[in-house]
This record gives C-alpha cells, sequence and structure tokens, in this order.
C-alpha cells in the first residue's frame, strides 16, 4: 500500500491525529509515515501499523504531509518536505511563509487544540492562496474523526487560536477556581474535585445538546434573590466576563506577534 500521508513531528497532538485516522477508517496506519526524533513516539507508531523514522530526511514521498513541529524547528526541515500539498498545525505561522520555503501554494492551515487528544477537539482550518477544497480535503476527515471542524479565512487563524486552541487552558483555570473555593468553603479537596469535574463536564454537554444559548442556560440556572445570583454578583463587581473577553484579544493579538516574528 502506498503512502498517502508522512508527518513532519510527533507528540501528543501527532499521535492524536494517526490513532483517529486509523480508528476512524480515514486511513490505514500502512498510509501513514512520520518522523519523528522521539524513539518512545517512534515506537507507538510502529505498533499501530505505522512507518517511523528518526528524521524527515528519511520519509518517503507521499502526496500530503502534515507538519507537527514547533515553529522555531520549521526552517531545519523545509528542505525535506516533498509532497504536493502541505498541512500545517503550526501556530503562527502563515501559509505564504510556510509556501516560500517549500515552494509551491497548495497550503492548509490547521489550528486544532488540547481535547482532540480524546476525540473531543475543535480544528479551524484555512486554505493557503492556491489550495482547493480538493486539497484540504484529507484533512478535514483526519480532524473530524477527532472533534468538530470550522472552515474560515486565514485572516481568522489568531482569533481561533485564541478562542479554542488556547481555550481548555481558560477552563482549567476555572476549574482550579471551584476548586479552590470548595475547599474554602468547607469541602474536603477530593470532593471538590470530583463535583468541579462533574459540573464542567455536564454544563459543556448541556451547552452543546440544547438549543439555548450560553445566556439563556445561565439564565435558567439563576433564581432572584438565590445562591448563582450571589456568586454571579461577585463575578460581575469584578468584571470577570470583561476579563475574559480582553484575555482572549490578548491572546489573539500575541498570535499576530508570534506570526511576525517568522517573517511573516
Amino acid at each position: 500500500m502506498s503512502i498517502t500521508l508522512t508527518i513532519i513531528g510527533g507528540g501528543n497532538m501527532a499521535k492524536a491525529i494517526v490513532q483517529g485516522a486509523i480508528e476512524g477508517g480515514v486511513l490505514d496506519g500502512s498510509e501513514i509515515a512520520i518522523a519523528d526524533p522521539d524513539q518512545a513516539s517512534r515506537d507507538f507508531f510502529i505498533k499501530i501499523g505505522c512507518i517511523a523514522t528518526e528524521s524527515a530526511q528519511e520519509l518517503p514521498e507521499s502526496a500530503c504531509t502534515l507538519l507537527a513541529v514547533k515553529p522555531q524547528i520549521f526552517n531545519a526541515i523545509s528542505a525535506y518536505i516533498r509532497a504536493d500539498v502541505v498541512y500545517s498545525i503550526m501556530a503562527g505561522v502563515s501559509t505564504v511563509q510556510i509556501a516560500d520555503k517549500v515552494g509551491h501554494n497548495r497550503i492548509v492551515r490547521i489550528m486544532p487544540n488540547l481535547p482532540c487528544s480524546i476525540g473531543l477537539g475543535a480544528a479551524g482550518i484555512a486554505l493557503g492562496s492556491s489550495a482547493s477544497t480538493e486539497d484540504a480535503a484529507l484533512a478535514h476527515k483526519l480532524f473530524l474523526a477527532i472533534g468538530v471542524v470550522v472552515d474560515v479565512q486565514e485572516a481568522e487563524m489568531d482569533a481561533v487560536t485564541a478562542v479554542s486552541g488556547s481555550g481548555p487552558a481558560y477552563l482549567f483555570l476555572l476549574a482550579e477556581a471551584m476548586i479552590e473555593g470548595g475547599v474554602r468553603a468547607g469541602l474536603s479537596r477530593k470532593t471538590a474535585t470530583l463535583l468541579t469535574q462533574q459540573t464542567v463536564l455536564g454544563a459543556s454537554e448541556l451547552l452543546v445538546r440544547d438549543a439555548a444559548s450560553a445566556g439563556e442556560l445561565r439564565e435558567a440556572v439563576t433564581s432572584k434573590g438565590g445562591t448563582t445570583a450571589a456568586a454571579l454578583q461577585v463575578m460581575l463587581q469584578r468584571d470577570v466576563p470583561k476579563a475574559i473577553e480582553d484575555a482572549i484579544v490578548a491572546a489573539r493579538d500575541r498570535g499576530r506577534e508570534l506570526g511576525k516574528s517568522q517573517g511573516g
């Protein structure tokens, strides 16, 4: 069987993509070849049926290559990219910057997030100037196998990064605060942690399944003069919603800065 997809770089995201592709029937393991300098990672990919090499230079030719390296590594491996279509999950590196190094413009940029590792990810996909929807077809299949996909313009990718790419960290920070608040309120840390975990899970599922908006769901939980209202009053007095909005804009702006630092 010929190689359909080569991947340069490893890590948890590459593992999630490959596992999702195989388990979802998108690709067979034998159609994937990956270059990863870490021996333990190579052993993982070999175990699930892929070809694994130590360096990008050793990879076979393929129609599509996925770049799963840190942006600062890109220049070092760009000479070994020979695919007709290049997918990139590098933050802050534009399709123009990638095209300049690989010699063509059939570039598809993707911004996934950490929950891809459990099949509940969110990914934004943007086409480079010469990339077609056919070029992006495999990328859509790969990321739909591990979550949801939204098509955006490349100019929106820094905003995607700010909302969903960085977004899990915002919820983790909220969960940390809820646990600490529960402990201050008199619960054991174990109980506060379990209640917070299930509350975040349940509220997230409700937000996805219910036709009501986030605001409408918040109002449904909040009784006038009740405990929820007391909690929300403190958050509103301290302008927590505005702080979150400002944080997302700051993340977007930092993404733009990182892109400029890469020469674009």
